[in-house]
């Protein structure tokens, strides 16, 4: 069954409440059978913000090594529907074990691993505003030069504080500066060209005290 074919069977089921024998094989049920069920279809977990990024791609690192033997089960990603939690369809929405709300999204296989790294941690981290953007290569610059308080407060502080998360992050998943400031600020804001070295300011966020932002935490399906 196609991925897109899912989201509208998934739907009907549970509309008409009339789930039949095929439809309760597919159907999320406790997080075991659903990562095999999901798994033999091509079909991940596509979480609203929180959730376990293993358990997203879980499913995905059961398929894509059987539609490519001898391909790396960590060089998948999960495609969501792009859709805010707000505005999807509700019969979709579904919740894991742990309570954490998800919808079914597409596997992709045969990516790089490391572009597969790299996705979920720009969807991990998320996009950063216009007010945050409009400050934040300044503002990392002065803390990495001149320390936390030569930076001014109110948007360049919370600017230092996401930048500080992003490097701690991009770091812990083995990623480096090019890719933390051309695919994550860079496109974000539409800048891609800087005034500094990127490794010196790359290294002197994800060397900055963890008192002021942390690492949202390892995504590679292997472990950091």
């Amino acid at each position: 069954m196609k991925p897109n074919m899912l989201f509208s069977y998934l739907s009907s089921a549970v509309l008409l409440g009339a789930v039949s024998p095929a439809a309760a094989t597919v159907l999320p049920r406790d997080d075991a059978s659903t990562i095999a069920n999901f798994g033999r279809i091509g079909i991940c977990l596509s979480y609203f913000g929180a959730g376990s990024t293993q358990m997203e791609l879980a499913p995905c690192t059961i398929f894509c090594p059987a539609q490519n033997p001898g391909s790396d089960p960590n060089a998948v990603g999960c495609k969501g529907p792009g859709i805010d939690l707000d505005k999807i369809d509700k019969s979709i929405i579904f919740k894991d074990d742990d309570g954490f709300p998800y919808t079914p999204g597409e596997c992709e296989c045969d990516l790089s691993a490391a572009k597969a790294v790299l996705d979920v941690v720009i969807q991990g981290l998320g996009q950063l505003d216009n007010v945050l953007c409009a400050v934040v290569l300044s503002a990392v610059v002065t803390l990495v030069e001149q320390g936390l308080d030569a930076v001014p407060g109110g948007a360049s502080i919370e600017a230092v504080a996401k930048a500080v998360e992003g490097a701690k992050t991009f770091v812990e998943n083995g990623l480096d500066a090019a890719s933390f400031f051309g695919d994550w600020i860079g496109d974000s804001c539409g800048i891609h060209d800087f005034s500094f070295n990127l490794d010196d300011i790359f290294n002197g966020l994800g060397d900055a005290s963890g008192a002021i932002a942390s690492s949202i935490g390892c995504f590679k399906a292997n472990g950091c």
